[in-house]
């Protein structure tokens, strides 16, 4: 978030932006979703299994959208609504883990549905900003979300650890995090939040397609037949 912060900054200062009171209020709401939607993830990791946690988060930030837009009045052609329930199944399936769950099934159902809700309330605050507002309501997003995690950390007492060695990626993730929820808003702007949040939601899709090619880690079978599904999706919503 610190990383992320300054990057969205500088860029939000070079390109410019005229934010209403409106952007600022959504950005630093998003912000806070953002957090407390990581920390609900991580705790679920921690205190359940993947397999139960990441397809809930994952099908669940999508969807909040989805139904936030259409009960807005958001109308869907035929071909990007199958597109995005065909998205939703790719996610959950694309998430799947192998191996037998661990830990407290219904903790990892709870943390998922937190993970769900903060992350799915970021996807919808980032949607509002205005197309004046620049990416202006991301940086405010990430101040706000570093300052509760930072609160959270002062409150627990938390001692954070990091090998010198982790330095260079931690600035990497904060960079490229921090440009994926710029090109999210930008995308909102000019689009559908349904459509934009789906797409933006099957990032699972590349991070097991990443892992198959650098850490040569095989692929499920249920897995290829999600990354075929989000492909089938990808190309309904393009086309709506």
């Amino acid at each position: 978030h610190f990383v992320g912060l300054f990057a969205v900054l500088i860029t939000a200062l070079v390109f410019g932006g005229d934010p209403s009171s409106a952007d600022v209020a959504w950005g630093l709401a998003a912000g806070l979703g953002s957090s407390l939607g990581l920390l609900s993830l991580y705790q679920g990791i921690a205190h359940s299994s993947v397999a139960i946690v990441s397809p809930i988060a994952g099908v669940g930030a999508a969807a909040l959208p989805v139904l936030y837009d259409v009960a807005g009045g958001e109308s869907l052609s035929a071909g990007a609504g199958i597109g995005i329930v065909l998205g939703l199944v790719a996610i959950a399936l694309v998430s799947l883990q192998g191996g037998e769950a661990t830990g407290s099934p219904k903790a990892g159902v709870l943390f998922g549905l937190g993970g769900a809700f903060g992350l799915g309330f970021l996807l919808i605050g980032l949607g509002q900003a205005t197309d004046d507002a620049g990416v202006w309501p991301v940086m405010y997003s990430r101040a706000s979300g570093f300052v509760v995690l930072l609160v959270i950390i002062s409150a627990t007492r938390t001692r954070i650890e990091m090998p010198a060695a982790a330095i260079p990626l931690t600035i990497g993730v904060g960079i490229l995090s921090a440009s994926a929820n710029s090109f999210f808003t930008a995308g909102a702007q000019i689009g559908s939040l349904a459509t934009v949040a789906v797409l933006s939601a099957m990032f699972p899709a590349f991070t097991v397609l990443l892992a198959r090619v650098v850490f040569r880690e095989q692929l499920r079978t249920i897995q290829l037949v999600g990354l075929a599904l989000a492909l089938v999706a990808v190309g309904l919503i393009a086309s709506a």
